[in-house]
């Protein structure tokens, strides 16, 4: 299914994401007037995109040296 190393970390940055995507709320709506108010926890979201960028940057850095070596 995952012949490539492309498609392999692309398929592991979509899981990464989709997992991450699932930020934690504290909603509550009022039932008088319907006004939502609460917060919302980024954190899970933000590492899951923190973990992409590094792992992107890596990728270029090694592809950046390798290309030193020819």
């Amino acid at each position: 299914m995952f012949k490539t190393a492309k498609t392999k970390f692309l398929a592991f940055g979509a899981a990464v994401l989709g997992s991450a995507s699932l930020a934690n709320a504290a909603i509550t709506v009022a039932e008088d007037n319907g006004k939502i108010t609460g917060s919302l926890d980024l954190a899970p979201f933000l590492t899951g995109a923190g973990v992409v960028i590094v792992a992107l940057g890596t990728m270029w850095a090694l592809k950046r040296v390798i290309s030193l070596f020819r």
